[in-house]
């Protein structure tokens, strides 16, 4: 009885190892076979901040974006866990990396970094594959034209209103205009005015704002925050009256202290009459609000040196126009063409 409970024990062992061994089995026959190449392609993983994504608050980076001073970069290499994770740019714009050392990286695209950094690691690694993206924006350039001090393109960190801005580029000079035009591409968003607008392409919002409120600092306007790669443009008024035609000295006065200036002060800055004026038919031209000139009176230049009549205040912007006898042409040319371009100056005032 023993013998025969030993070999039953023995036998259902046996089954036991059978039904295993067919279990295993089939489980090999389901599961794809693996070759050594592909596991040797399995990706390396990165650094646990390499392949986390932007800060969805920021605005996320273009192609065309550069590398500023400051700003995050994350860089991935499948060969290589010590260079993959984010490195943050120097206020000199480097990063030390292993193997490549110091490497400037401020005004290159994330693919121009990508291509630098191929050619430096294929000297320690054959056939690098790597990744590169900006992970944050902490430089933000801005640029500043038109009538400022110190015009260019400035790093602001951190939110800046129009007003600081323009303080930035030294503030406005003594010739500004009565504009100042704010330009953002449409990824930043729209600008936050009335009289923002997108332009043509619908790529960039623009607003033209007026300069007495951007000088108001208790205004929306003076406190609109600028955005990376916006550009902020304040026009000129150059300030100047121009006398053409027939005088001795054709040219322009620029109004420096004044707001103003008399008809006879200008004829004396143009050293007078020549011999074939035509006085009596002197005009004023005046833009009007669709920059075009227009009449706006006439006077007779003779009979003003004289003191024949009574004299006329210019203010910037007018043409005092000299026909010689006979011509009436100036006041046609006048108001289809930029005919002030050019001009000497003559004076100051």
């Amino acid at each position: 009885m023993e013998t025969n409970g030993r070999e039953r024990t023995v036998t259902g062992e046996r089954t036991v190892i059978r039904a295993t061994a067919l279990f295993l089995a089939c489980c090999l026959t389901i599961l794809p076979p693996v070759s050594a190449q592909e596991a040797t392609d399995q990706p390396i993983p990165a650094a646990k901040d390499a392949g986390a994504p932007p800060n969805p608050g920021h605005v996320p980076a273009q192609a065309d974006d550069v590398i500023g001073p400051d700003d995050s970069v994350t860089i991935s290499v499948l060969e290589s866990d010590e260079i993959s994770k984010t490195w943050r740019v120097d206020s000199t714009g480097n990063i030390q990396l292993p193997l490549v050392g110091q490497i400037h990286v401020a005004g290159l695209t994330a693919d121009q970094l990508a291509k630098r950094l191929t050619q430096e690691l294929a000297r320690y690694i054959r056939d690098p594959h790597l990744t590169v993206y900006i992970a944050e924006f902490r430089s933000q350039p801005v640029t500043v034209t038109g009538a400022v001090h110190r015009p260019g393109t400035f790093q602001t960190e951190g939110p800046k209103t129009l007003w600081t801005v323009l303080t930035m580029a030294g503030g406005l000079e003594t010739s500004y205009g009565s504009t100042v035009t704010v330009t953002r591409q449409v990824r930043y968003g729209l600008i936050p005015l009335p009289e923002a607008h997108l332009d043509a392409d619908g790529t960039h919002s623009v607003a033209v704002l007026p300069v007495k409120d951007v000088e108001d600092t208790s205004s929306a306007t003076s406190n609109l925050l600028i955005r990376p790669n916006d550009t902020v443009a304040v026009s000129t008024d150059e300030r100047k009256v121009y006398i053409i035609g027939e005088v001795i000295k054709p040219g322009a006065i620029e109004l420096v202290n004044h707001d103003a200036i008399s008809m006879m002060q200008v004829l004396a800055a143009a050293g007078g009459l020549s011999k074939l004026a035509q006085p009596k038919n002197t005009e004023i031209m005046r833009q009007n609000a669709q920059g075009l000139y227009e009449r706006v009176g006439s006077i007779d230049l003779k009979k003003l040196e004289h003191g024949h009549v009574e004299d006329r205040m210019l203010t910037a912007g007018d043409i005092v126009i000299v026909p010689s006898s006979g011509v009436k042409s100036y006041a046609q040319v006048a108001g289809l063409s930029a005919i002030v371009t050019g001009f000497a100056l003559l004076t100051r005032y």
